[in-house]
């Protein structure tokens, strides 16, 4: 019998759904179902915009066109709030991004004058992406204004591709070298938001920080005392296949049995009321405008 729509996404997305219903405060989980795409529309991109698709990405868009998930966190009586997203465009929206922009004054100026100077990214040792013919480079996800995740070739007829994120201060970083591996990476942050800026000398926003504390603490843990980061603990996860992949255990922090409840959590976090961080200019719209009287409730 052939697998129905919410059968196929349910297992790509690793349970990752049934995960987030169990966490306390959580509600309103749900992912979008969206039939693959087809083999004729996929030529058509590529004929389209004179460039190969990955072989993994084409085989996600077969499987499924693009993903929206979506949760809420439920405070008090007051509505529930969207906080994670998972997103992935179509494949038709998959758009290139060009290096002409206009200012305020409604000049064509572009990109690359804007840009990030330096040539070369720290932490892979890749010559960073810039706006000019020798590069073509594709969004896949707008993330909800914060920046962009794209698909970036250096040589767009070879169907090798690298994924980088562009900030918006036009500065690149890299995230990881395929496709296959940024999807679990969406799915290991629980599309919590900012998680890209993890990859980022910039950082989270300490509000970010607290809600990564909540629901993946283990994103962010660093064990000092054995000389391991974050980095060390994602590349840890990202080792086993994907149908290994126990969610249970991967987002369950080393401490978590020592913490408080999430309730607990959440109404100490609104007590302190942490200013945002300023510093990067961002002003995440999925961040919780918190009250002092608000308390965490069960999803159920």
């Amino acid at each position: 019998m052939e697998e129905n729509v919410s059968e196929i996404m349910q297992r790509i997305t690793f349970s990752v759904v049934k995960y987030l219903e169990t966490k306390t405060g959580v509600c309103n989980v749900k992912l979008h179902e969206r039939t693959g795409t087809t083999k004729e529309a996929l030529s058509s991109w590529e004929q389209k915009n004179s460039c190969l698709l990955p072989d993994d990405l084409k085989n996600y868009y077969l499987t499924s066109n693009g993903i929206k998930l979506t949760w809420s966190v439920k405070i008090d009586s007051s509505n529930p709030y969207p906080l994670g997203l998972m997103y992935l465009h179509p494949v038709d929206d998959i758009m290139e991004i060009t290096g002409k922009s206009k200012n305020k004054a409604g000049k064509t100026v572009t990109k690359e004058q804007d840009s990030d100077t330096e040539s070369e990214d720290e932490d892979s040792g890749l010559k960073k992406p810039s706006f000019t013919s020798s590069y073509r480079i594709f969004e896949l996800d707008p993330c909800a204004g914060l920046g962009k995740v794209c698909l970036v070739y250096r040589n767009p007829h070879s169907g090798c591709s690298e994924i980088w994120f562009l900030d918006r201060s036009l500065r690149w970083h890299f995230l990881v070298a395929n496709f296959t591996t940024y999807y679990r990476l969406m799915l290991l942050h629980l599309g919590l938001p900012q998680w890209q800026y993890i990859f980022t000398d910039i950082g989270l926003s300490m509000q970010a920080k607290q809600w990564f504390n909540i629901y993946a603490p283990s994103r962010i843990q660093t064990d000092v005392s054995q000389g391991r980061t974050y980095e060390h603990d994602l590349r840890d996860s990202l080792s086993v296949t994907p149908n290994q992949l126990d969610v249970s255990k991967i987002f369950k922090g080393k401490n978590e049995k020592k913490k408080p409840p999430v309730a607990q959590q959440i109404n100490q976090m609104v007590k302190k009321r942490v200013v945002q961080n300023r510093q990067t200019g961002l002003v995440n719209p999925r961040l919780v405008p918190l009250n002092q009287n608000n308390t965490l409730k069960g999803s159920k």
